[in-house]
């Protein structure tokens, strides 16, 4: 089966906590009528991609990359428009997104399973493997809330990684823990993305998605502004959304 990904115009709201917690303020202290508390955060998405894309999505904090990773998942309702994703799916944002602090590592490797819906993958061997490389050793058996925070980092990277999608989809994820792990796991996650067949990178790290990406495309207050080759779009990011002139970038 050939991955496939098309988003048809796709809008995405959010809360606006700080809108709705003054219109709490305002319903209690003069009784009006609250306003409304959703924000745009995605507006007309069109896009597609297919077997062999390599695509970094790129732009400002707050442009909608990470909250586009999550409607292709499937882990963001939409509030109109068309969702459409051919293959297995392995979303490797917000890891450790699931874990559950008073129970052991172990026992949090099943419930990454359980929570990304592919308990059928999860075997005794597999577990096994996951906890080498974690190299969390006998702190496996611990209960999570005991762990560093690099440790959690371990455990939650191998857990997620350690699984075979047509589709992955990464978000600032190109490195877990200390610089002995990072490279491994760095090396692991590069194997990861020849296999799949599309992948999908969030990276603020534009020299590193070029050695990896075929693709790129830019967001910016929730939409699409480019969707080409790199050099292109990162030529229209650092001059139109970051300011900067052709000579300093």
């Amino acid at each position: 089966m050939s991955g496939y990904i098309k988003l048809e115009n796709v809008n995405v709201s959010g809360v606006d906590t700080l809108t709705r917690a003054s219109s709490l303020r305002q319903w209690f202290i003069k009784r009006k009528s609250m306003r409304s508390t959703h924000i745009p955060i995605l507006r007309d998405i069109n896009f597609t991609a297919q077997s062999g894309d390599r695509i970094a999505l790129i732009g400002m904090n707050g442009s909608g990359k990470s909250s586009m990773l999550k409607v292709i998942s499937g882990n963001y309702p939409i509030e109109s428009g068309t969702r459409e994703v051919q293959g297995s799916i392995v979303p490797l944002i917000e890891m450790g997104a699931g874990f559950e602090s008073e129970i052991t590592g172990r026992a949090n490797i099943k419930l990454s399973f359980a929570y990304r819906g592919r308990l059928r993958e999860y075997s005794k061997d597999l577990e096994e493997q996951i906890i080498a490389f974690s190299e969390l050793g006998a702190k496996i058996d611990l209960p999570l809330k005991t762990y560093s925070s690099g440790m959690q980092s371990r455990l939650a990277f191998s857990s997620a990684i350690f699984q075979h999608p047509e589709i992955l989809l990464l978000d600032e994820v190109l490195a877990a823990g200390d610089a002995g792990f990072s490279e491994k796991s760095t090396k692991l996650l590069l194997s990861k993305i020849d296999q799949a067949q599309i992948t999908i990178i969030v990276s603020h790290s534009l020299d590193q998605v070029k050695k990896i990406c075929n693709r790129f495309i830019l967001l910016s207050q929730g939409r699409i502004i480019n969707d080409g080759a790199a050099n292109d779009v990162i030529r229209q990011y650092e001059k139109d959304i970051l300011g900067l002139s052709e000579q300093a970038a």
